[in-house]
């Protein structure tokens, strides 16, 4: 079984490589993703969540992630408290994940998996790495983010240098792909890194 990470700042494309994967009937798992269904599924979570955040509720009783989002990435100790809650499930959820599939290739995308120190449980880590201009740009045509939104968001994610010397200090196997033209240059690149991957 080989495991990969896959990630990269807001607007890189790391979804869209999670998806070409996916296609390619490898198993892929969207982080973000995961998350927001522990958000919405984990009762424990819902309650220290609203101990911390009691307003951020929707009609629906559920926890509304855009109101979360927009409170935490204003307020450094808002983020630490969070990150102390959901963290720690959603690796959980990539360790059972890499037990339960020990003969298969399984890929998760996430911002925040360097950040989180999860790099430390794949095999091999893809980072994704666009322009901010272009990044910004494919952000506020394709979701209903503002301009401040979208840089609050930059600056709370770790840079690639950052991530670079992170990886190296701890020789984990890591791959750069540059996400600044088009899509077939983009999936000739995934292509390539799959393949060596593969080898």
């Amino acid at each position: 079984m080989k495991s990969l990470g896959i990630t990269g700042n807001i607007g890189s494309g790391k979804s869209y490589v999670l998806d070409f994967l996916s296609k390619k009937f490898i198993k892929t798992y969207d982080l973000d993703k995961i998350a927001k269904n522990i958000y919405k599924e984990d009762e424990l979570v819902k309650q220290e969540i609203l101990q911390i955040f009691p307003d951020v509720t929707s009609k629906e009783k559920e926890i509304d992630t855009k109101i979360l989002g927009k409170l935490v990435f204003n307020d450094d100790e808002m983020l630490h408290s969070l990150k102390k809650i959901i963290w720690p499930r959603i690796e959980t959820f990539i360790q059972d994940k890499k037990n339960s599939n020990q003969n298969e290739f399984i890929a998760f995308e996430g911002a925040v998996i360097i950040d989180a120190k999860w790099h430390k449980m794949f095999d091999y880590i893809w980072i994704i790495d666009t322009n901010i201009e272009i990044s910004k740009k494919r952000v506020l045509n394709s979701r209903d983010i503002s301009d401040i939104d979208f840089m609050n968001i930059i600056n709370n994610q770790m840079k690639l240098k950052e991530m670079q010397i992170l990886l190296e200090n701890e020789n984990c196997k890591y791959s750069i792909i540059e996400n600044n033209s088009n899509i077939d240059e983009l999936n000739t690149k995934v292509e390539k890194e799959l393949n060596q991957i593969r080898l």
